[in-house]
């Protein structure tokens, strides 16, 4: 909303990274080479030095054949995947945090949903509608009861109060609800303490949004709270988890009546409906609130739970597709990567695939062997990248929750984020591996012998 601003810092980081990486990245390779002498040079025995089949890795791959059916193509493939071990460990580093970040974005996203259905089962109504000032309990439930599809309606306080803090500097506004100790539309989360009970007076409940602001707030903690320019203390009873509704605090009914002098007086109507679908929602909610400014009712706004659940959840989904286009750029710059691997294999194979052909490979063979190769990496990748995101993805989870929550959220492990990332891993390992190996297909004999 402020316009667009080029932030130098970041640039001048940008151009530090883009002028380092590759240097950085190109430092070993050059080492490398500059320290091969000429009697190694001219002892060179093609790819891996003619040393495949002593590691461990290679010795589990030529060993499978005895184990599995595997055909030709497959063990040529297998092995060429394993040949230069360095190299395939940087594609698979990319491709492997791809997959991490990718599944662990969607089991965050599946977290902070069902953190999300879990947070708003507390406030179990359908329909609330908040007054400008308090009326009788009576009167606000007599308005709707017969009302057809109405199933119940219950009557909070409702007011606004501010935290005076030891020093004397006060917070910003906490919303007070005041329900009843029996309330049926409250199925409230506790994080510590213990909910409202009958007979309570100056207790109080607050969510965790509270402590966003005032982080010193404990249960058994005695604070000051601000309610209509009247100063009065407060004992913290409970704190249950909140969901991006704002500071909100719960006190007993009767005792905030007597506090805000409305003794069974109400500013707040919840209705719960027969039919709780967010369309049946939004379509009684009008109804009840024209009812109520018909009746002579100061209604200052009426909203539904699946109103409040699609405002929280664009909250949610923002920060979702952030950290989706980073597993995105990822993913292409892993394509990229094994893409450019694969071009490389190619290359230093042209001999070897020269003499497959002089023996009777055909194209459609050597075009399985390299496209197989590249679906093997893939698929290594999301292995890799899968079992690193069971970790990941709770520790990621966590830290997302408690920075927009304040609570710790309930975890998901998305097993269909899982499988989504397997089919999207296995098409773009065959899309990079398409173009090195239509070419190594296309090669004929005369060009591989005249191959320098």
């Amino acid at each position: 909303m402020g316009g667009l601003h080029l932030d130098l810092q970041v640039l001048l980081v940008q151009v530090v990274i883009s002028l380092s990486a590759p240097v950085l990245a190109a430092v070993v390779p050059i080492l490398r080479g500059v320290r091969v002498t000429v009697r190694e040079a001219i002892s060179e025995h093609g790819l891996g030095k003619g040393h495949f089949g002593h590691s461990l890795v290679d010795r589990v791959i030529v060993a499978l054949r005895h184990v599995i059916p595997i055909g030709r193509p497959l063990q040529i493939s297998l092995r060429n995947t394993f040949r230069r071990k360095a190299r395939l460990l940087l594609t698979l580093i990319t491709l492997s945090l791809a997959s991490t970040i990718f599944i662990s974005i969607f089991s965050i996203r599946a977290s902070l949903q069902q953190t999300l259905d879990d947070a708003l089962t507390y406030f179990d109504y359908d329909v609330q509608v908040i007054f400008d000032r308090s009326y009788r309990t009576a009167r606000i439930q007599g308005q709707v009861m017969g009302l057809p599809g109405v199933e119940e309606v219950e009557t909070w306080g409702f007011g606004t109060a501010r935290r005076v803090r030891p020093d004397g500097t006060e917070s910003d506004n906490i919303i007070v609800y005041a329900p009843r100790p029996d309330s049926t539309m409250l199925n409230p989360i506790l994080v510590s303490g213990r909910w409202l009970q009958p007979g309570d007076a100056n207790a109080v409940v607050i969510n965790t949004d509270v402590l966003g602001t005032e982080e010193d707030i404990q249960v058994g903690d005695t604070i000051t709270l601000k309610v209509d320019g009247k100063e009065r203390t407060w004992v913290v009873v409970g704190i249950v988890r909140g969901v991006l509704t704002g500071a909100n605090a719960f006190v007993n009914f009767d005792y905030f009546g007597q506090v805000t002098n409305a003794i069974d007086r109400a500013q707040v109507s919840l209705v719960r409906l027969d039919d709780r679908s967010p369309e049946n929602q939004k379509v009684m909610g009008e109804r009840i609130e024209n009812l109520y400014r018909r009746s002579g009712f100061r209604v200052q706004q009426m909203q539904t739970i699946g109103q409040l659940r699609a405002t929280i959840s664009t909250v949610f989904d923002v920060i979702i597709l952030f950290l989706l286009a980073m597993a995105v750029l990822l993913g292409v710059v892993g394509g990229l990567g094994l893409m450019g691997t694969m071009s490389i294999n190619v290359l230093e194979r042209t001999r070897e695939i020269g003499v497959m052909r002089a023996i009777g490979a055909s194209n459609n063979a050597i075009l399985r062997i390299v496209l197989t190769e590249g679906v093997i990496i893939g698929l290594i990748s999301w292995m890799v990248g899968g079992l690193l995101a069971l970790p990941a993805s709770r520790i990621l989870t966590m830290t997302v929750g408690m920075a927009l929550l304040r609570a710790a959220p309930t975890y998901i492990f998305s097993t269909g984020g899982a499988i989504l990332w397997l089919v999207i891993v296995l098409l773009l390992a065959g899309v990079a591996s398409f173009l090195p190996a239509r070419r190594a297909s296309q090669l004929t004999v005369r060009e591989v012998l005249s191959y320098e």
